[in-house]
């Protein structure tokens, strides 16, 4: 007796638990709501991306890269470059920002293809349980009804038989399934909320897929972890764009030269960049969060003692977080790192290069940039800036006879901004006037720059320039201090 009214209760639940499950979603449900919310992402991608391009306080960030980067032309212009430049100057393509217009017809697009050629009753395959699943053709993908499909187009995705499984979550929930071939796999998934669409990409599943579809296509030996990307928008003021890596990524593939690998621990999320308004003003914050990540590469030397070893580049990590808000000329980039341990470029067991940032205060700063009372950018570092860099070629260079590693080849740099709870420079643009030639000044604290044996420690007030040719004894650093004017 007793045991029956165990099974009768099981049986109730269960009965209940399948009673309880949302329906399959109707085909004009599944194209109402991607539909919706995608044009409404493409919409408010391209309002934020204008709304940030109009952030002064990150224009003035870029303007101090550049003149510091170019640190042996600050003459040549502390304004002078700017985003706009950049852009029109880079030997790569760069992406533009779409104008009201544009992401307007980008999004009518996207919610065309989605209502009138994929979510429709024709494609419907099956029904069951929570879910519908919709057969997808060429002649769906490859027009957008106005004119006729290309064959190459149709013939290439009718060979992948793709297939879309919509499931309904309840609650204004639909999840997507991109499904490939006669088995289905599964590589990509799409989940729709009230306000957030997020795709996660597994790479096994991808492999699985590719194996699947073309068994001739060599793929890498292992293919392990899961991307997502997701974005989040209750507005076209309101916009979040994240990544992350939910599982750790691992990727090995084997060449003629020796094996080669990739592989990047879990990040949640690994970047972020939201655009939101506050109080009548738009404000913006943008981080990175990368964890150890890892790059193997095969020697290809000549036949040493390091024939068969790999090139090792280990990144610790790398890390920054930044908020800024329009009309404001400053802003904080805080936890700046590398990493909470020592990044390096290693030859086998020999560590080529070494990089130390922050090494004895805790591996992190931040920077506050500010345009001071004559124009010109401030950069303040808390607690301070101190980073380390060490090379040892020696096992690379071989003597002409005998093959013996050379000994002595190790050299190092170092640059540290101390002293105070915020020491701080400023870039100093040339003066033709007084022949002076462009220099960081600093401003609060002290700044060293030492290379292997060689120091140059400039004071406060003082700038930090390139060496002159005199017939003085050099420093050996290529810098010297010096009056600013």
């Amino acid at each position: 007796m007793k045991m029956k009214f165990w099974v009768t209760g099981t049986v109730a639940l269960a009965l209940g638990a399948v009673g309880c499950q949302p329906p399959a979603p109707e085909p004009e449900d599944v194209a109402e709501v991607t539909a919706k919310r995608s044009g409404d992402l493409v919409r408010n991608i391209g309002s934020s991306m204008r709304t940030l391009s109009n952030f002064s306080a990150i224009e003035l960030l870029t303007d101090v890269a550049s003149s510091v980067g170019g640190f042996g032309n600050m003459g040549g212009g502390v304004r002078g470059m700017s985003i706009t430049r950049m852009a029109e100057d880079s030997p790569l393509p760069v992406p533009s920002i779409p104008d009201e217009t544009t992401s307007q017809a980008q999004a009518a697009l996207v919610e065309k293809y989605l209502r009138e050629r994929i979510f429709i009753e024709a494609n419907v395959e099956e029904t069951k349980g929570s879910s519908t699943t919709f057969r997808i053709t060429g002649e769906d993908l490859c027009s957008d009804g106005s004119t006729p499909a290309a064959p190459a187009c149709v013939a290439e995705v009718d060979k992948y038989e793709l297939r879309i499984r919509a499931t309904n979550k309840g609650d204004k929930g639909l999840d997507l399934e991109l499904l490939f071939g006669p088995n289905r796999a599964e590589p990509l998934s799409l989940s729709f909320s009230d306000v957030r669409v997020g795709m996660i990409v597994d790479l096994g599943g991808v492999k699985d897929t590719v194996t699947q579809l073309s068994p001739e296509t060599k793929l890498p030996r292992v293919m392990v972890g899961r991307v997502e990307l997701a974005l989040t928008s209750t507005g076209p003021r309101d916009v979040e764009f994240q990544t992350s890596i939910l599982d750790a990524l691992s990727v090995e593939w084997d060449a003629a030269a020796g094996a080669y690998a990739f592989s990047s621990t879990k990040a949640s999320p690994l970047s972020e960049m939201k655009v939101w308004q506050k109080d009548g003003a738009n404000q913006a914050r943008i981080a990175l969060n990368l964890g150890t990540t890892e790059i193997r590469v095969p020697y290809s030397g000549r036949e040493s003692e390091f024939s068969g070893k790999p090139y090792v580049v280990s990144l610790s990590g790398l890390s920054y977080e930044m908020e800024a808000r329009e009309g404001v000329e400053a802003l904080t980039v805080a936890h700046i790192g590398l990493g909470e341990a020592q990044s390096y470029l290693a030859l086998g067991d020999h560590k080529l290069v070494t990089v130390d940032l922050n090494a004895l205060s805790g591996r992190h700063f931040d920077l506050h940039v500010a345009k001071g009372a004559d124009g010109l950018a401030v950069l303040s570092a808390r607690p301070e800036f101190d980073l380390s860099v060490f090379t040892d070629m020696g096992p690379l260079y071989e003597e002409a006879e005998g093959g013996a590693p050379t000994g002595g080849s190790g050299s190092s740099f170092k640059v540290r901004l101390s002293g105070g709870d915020a020491p701080s420079v400023r870039p100093v643009p040339a003066n033709t006037s007084t022949g002076f030639p462009g220099g960081l000044q600093v401003v609060s604290g002290e700044l060293s720059v030492a290379v292997n044996e060689s120091r140059v420690t400039v004071p406060a007030s003082k700038c930090l320039v390139k060496q002159r040719a005199t017939s003085e004894p050099s420093t050996g650093a290529g810098f010297e201090a010096r009056d600013c004017q």
